[in-house]
């Protein structure tokens, strides 16, 4: 293999090691094992290879670990949004660098692009790749996290939606609804199944057997437009949404109307507190955090570490709206 393309991905490939690994020894960096450090340096002299500038970024100094992508289907997303602040401020600190890539559905250039940054990692939210994607990522050693997303064979951290979908009938229940509905998003999403399954069943037990169900893209100004058409239809009491940027939407409507109709949102956004707005709450900021944390420990293990899961467990915050 001719000097100039020979790459990072190579090395790792070759040597049965982690992009921050090779980072690490490229970078005589103290945290590498000397047996993994000879047979990276060995591999390095052998395919006389040279860093390139994406490389080079990846050992610039024993704090610099990696660049680790953040792959993302709507940044417009409150909540996707305080996650990635989190992580963005987590990496800053420890000096990572991070770049977002918009994710356009199996998309072969988007992870095209992924591949040509030469990341040592990659977060992935709400989605899951398909086999092609898992497949590339894998032979170039790039190792990624699930956020928000169960995956049994991989790594994820992700919220118990069913659990969630429960508390939101309990509040509307302890608040005395008698006639709830749901409001799903649009396109449709496996969170959106599950939430209503716990909803649905906790209805159920409670001798409510029919709940009827609204749908709504992902935006306040959807949530609005389906909170008036609840408001209209005058039949419902209670209306527990998908997520808090669509439940904005329809408290905006109820109070414009003086409806009589108590609604509860999912996520646990910042602007859930100024609005006094009930929700069931993941708590973005500590999923950010502790992402942060298990990516980082994720890329920096010399061989691949068995799976990592981690299971949020949501919590109720009852604002009386």
């Amino acid at each position: 293999m001719g000097r100039n393309k020979i790459t990072i991905e190579d090395i790792a490939r070759e040597a049965g090691v982690g992009l921050g690994t090779v980072s690490r020894v490229l970078n005589n960096s103290t945290h590498v094992a000397e047996e993994t450090r000879k047979r990276v340096l060995d591999i390095v002299k052998a395919r006389q290879y040279t860093p390139s500038a994406a490389a080079s970024r990846l050992a610039r100094n024993d704090v610099v670990e990696s660049t680790v992508g953040l792959l993302l289907p709507d940044i417009g997303n409150h909540y996707f949004f305080e996650i990635f602040e989190t992580i963005y401020r987590k990496f800053r600190g420890l000096g990572i660098d991070l770049l977002i890539f918009n994710y356009e559905k199996h998309n072969p250039r988007m992870i095209q692009k992924v591949l040509d940054a030469q990341l040592s990692a990659l977060l992935i939210f709400a989605f899951q790749l398909d086999d092609t994607e898992r497949d590339l990522l894998k032979r170039r050693n790039v190792r990624y996290l699930y956020i928000d997303y169960p995956r049994d064979h991989e790594h994820c951290i992700y919220t118990d939606n069913v659990y969630g979908g429960r508390l939101a009938a309990r509040y509307l229940l302890s608040k005395g609804v008698a006639s709830p509905c749901y409001i799903a998003v649009e396109p449709p999403a496996q969170a959106n199944a599950d939430r209503y399954l716990g909803f649905s069943n906790d209805l159920a037990a409670n001798g409510i057997v029919h709940c009827a169900t609204f749908h709504a893209g992902l935006s306040e100004e959807s949530g609005y437009a389906t909170g008036r058409r609840i408001v209209q239809d005058g039949r419902y009491d209670g209306v527990f949404c998908y997520c808090d940027d669509i439940a904005t939407g329809v408290i905006r409507a109820v109070r414009e109307a003086q409806a009589p109709i108590r609604v509860i949102g999912f996520d646990g956004v910042r602007t859930t507190e100024h609005l006094g707005l009930s929700t069931v709450s993941q708590e973005p900021g500590r999923i950010g955090t502790q992402a942060a944390t298990l990516i980082v420990n994720i890329m920096h293990a010399e061989k691949e570490p068995a799976p990592v899961k981690h299971l949020i467990t949501p919590m109720l915050i009852d604002r009386n709206s």
